[in-house]
């Protein structure tokens, strides 16, 4: 038999002893509660633990302040980005032409090292020797190496504007990932600003619902009119409509962002936190970076006067491995080497064409980086009275919705009271989900110029703690 746990019987014994006990039977139910309680004190405390689901949207909100790490972003936007940027066609697309640059720097780079090669021959000749005629049958093979020693310095030049291109498909690769990343966060933002509405209309409806169970008790009453309680009845069928609305707005956002992110499934909608980085200036601006990486390459490319009339000097060396010839001649070169100097000036121009066609591309390159240039800093600029008004705006709505909460609070007191009427409460609730819709939206405007400006700033990958990888 289990024991009786002594707390238990020391409120029995009070029970019993109090002269409440012996009285009158309306008396027993604070026996009944007396014994819970003793119950209550005797069973072992209940501690309650977090589900891992709300573990996880506290830790992404809570590390918000800090730059989260590539390796394993949190719940939300930046989960979404490292699984759908790898599968976007733009970043596919970049990451070719990445390659095809890459390739190109290796076959620049390979001109400035020998080539090899190797020549067989199997053939007959008739040869005259001397006064004879000789029938000839002919099977060498010979081992040739081949080096371009000078050649106006075109090959290093060639290599350092293949450098330059390098780096040109590096930015135009960070920024490929940037543009996906903007549209997957502006969908993002979307997606959120619906749910954040609607779960104000979901609060809405469901405080509408109280108010009509209210008014319907006071009908009862006879403290209100029948036209009272349709007044209610209609209030709530117009939050039940702005709730499916918002619901089914809801649901399309999702499909959208679901298509737009290659179908990756999104496991967590939690606010995103773009302010941890403030940006200075457009210097790391991808469209800049990838502009001026280009017309470095381009200026590279232009060749010298004394580079356009250089010789070409090669370094031959010949070496036969193999000789199988019937009847043998008289003398067989077994191995040798040589350096050929040539001078090549095309009597129609061609060389003086090339260098003006190089003088016209750098130009041409230098413009672009200007025009892009230009382009950043005037956006980047105009973003910051935008963003200070944003602010400023977010801060009195704050203001606004609490002081709101605290009139709708207060109204629900006086209409119970009779000191308000229906119309008037209905009305303030309302006014406070327009207030709410209106925060919303200015909270998906201030992520999306913050999202802007750092996307100018060439600083968006980093703020949503994604790495580039070379």
């Amino acid at each position: 038999m289990r024991p009786v746990p002594l707390s238990i019987l020391v409120a029995l014994c009070c029970v019993l002893a109090s002269p409440q006990a012996s009285s009158t039977p309306s008396k027993a139910p604070n026996n009944i509660l007396a014994l819970k309680k003793a119950q209550e004190l005797s069973a072992p405390p209940i501690v309650w633990k977090r589900p891992a689901a709300i573990e996880d949207t506290q830790g992404a909100t809570a590390s918000a302040s800090t730059i989260m790490p590539s390796s394993a972003p949190a719940l939300g936007l930046p989960a979404l980005l490292a699984r759908a940027l790898p599968q976007d066609a733009q970043v596919q697309s970049a990451q070719a032409a990445m390659a095809v640059a890459q390739a190109r720097y290796r076959q620049l780079r390979s001109r400035l090292f020998p080539t090899l090669g190797i020549q067989a021959t199997h053939g007959n000749s008739s040869d005259l020797d001397g006064r004879l005629t000789v029938e000839r049958q002919t099977q060498q093979a010979e081992l040739s190496l081949r080096w371009n020693l000078y050649q106006g310095g075109t090959d290093y030049s060639e290599l350092a504007a293949g450098e330059a291109e390098l780096a040109a498909a590096e930015a135009e690769l960070r920024r490929a990932k940037e543009e996906s990343a903007e549209r997957l966060a502006e969908a993002y933002f979307e997606l959120l600003r619906l749910k954040n509405t609607h779960t104000s209309a979901a609060n809405r409806l469901s405080e509408v619902r109280q108010l009509v169970a209210q008014v319907a008790r006071q009908y009862t009453e006879g403290k209100l009119s029948e036209l009272d309680l349709q007044q209610a009845q209609n209030a709530e069928l117009d939050a039940e409509l702005a709730n499916s609305t918002l619901e089914s707005d809801y649901q399309s956002a999702l499909i959208r962002l679901r298509l737009l992110a290659g179908g990756e499934f999104i496991e967590g909608i939690v606010d995103a936190n773009l302010g941890r980085i403030m940006p200075s200036d457009t210097a790391r601006n991808s469209a800049l970076m990838a502009a001026q990486a280009r017309a470095n390459a381009a200026q590279l490319r232009v060749r010298s006067w004394a580079a356009t009339l250089a010789p070409k000097v090669d370094l031959n060396l010949r070496r036969l491995i193999l000789n199988h010839t019937t009847p043998p001649p008289s003398t067989i070169q077994q191995q040798g080497w040589s350096i050929g100097v040539s001078w090549e000036w095309p009597l129609g121009g061609e060389n003086l064409g090339r260098r003006d066609e190089s003088l016209a591309r750098a130009a041409q390159a230098e413009a672009e980086v200007k025009r892009a240039e230009l382009a950043a800093r005037a956006e980047f600029e105009a973003l910051a009275p935008r963003l200070a008004n944003l602010r400023r705006t977010l801060l009195n709505l704050a203001e606004q919705e609490a002081k709101m909460a605290q009139l709708l609070r207060a109204s629900g007191i006086q209409f119970e009271a009779g000191r308000r009427s229906l119309q008037q409460i209905i009305q303030s609730r309302d006014s406070y989900f327009n207030l709410q819709q209106r925060q919303h939206e200015q909270q998906q405007r201030l992520l999306q110029a913050q999202m802007q400006q750092l996307l100018l700033a060439g600083q968006l990958l980093e703020s949503l703690g994604l790495e580039m990888g070379r």
